[in-house]
């Protein structure tokens, strides 16, 4: 893998729905969702391969060079995110 990259968006907005499949972290004294989440990535990767995944897969051949990349999207969706002083419970809203 050449580049691997975890990005949260700051335009979160207020959401409703039933949580469900929670996924716990601890947590070493942050609350900062993005550290949570870079500290706990291959946890949270295959979290989100669970919940599902679009996937952008493109493939050049060029002077016999094959280059070819993949995009993983998480599909749009809400969290909930309960912070406590040991653990970070996330679930995806219903």
């Amino acid at each position: 893998m050449y580049n691997e990259s975890l990005q949260v968006s700051p335009a979160m907005q207020r959401c409703n729905g039933d949580a469900y499949l929670p996924l716990i972290l601890e947590v070493d004294k942050s609350k900062n969702l993005r550290e949570i989440l870079s500290e706990n990535s291959s946890e949270f990767i295959n979290y989100l391969h669970k919940l599902g995944l679009n996937v952008k897969h493109s493939q050049k051949n060029y002077n016999y060079q094959n280059t070819s990349t993949t995009v993983l999207t998480l599909k749009t969706k809400c969290f909930k995110v309960d912070f406590n002083d040991n653990f970070a419970k996330i679930a995806p809203l219903k």
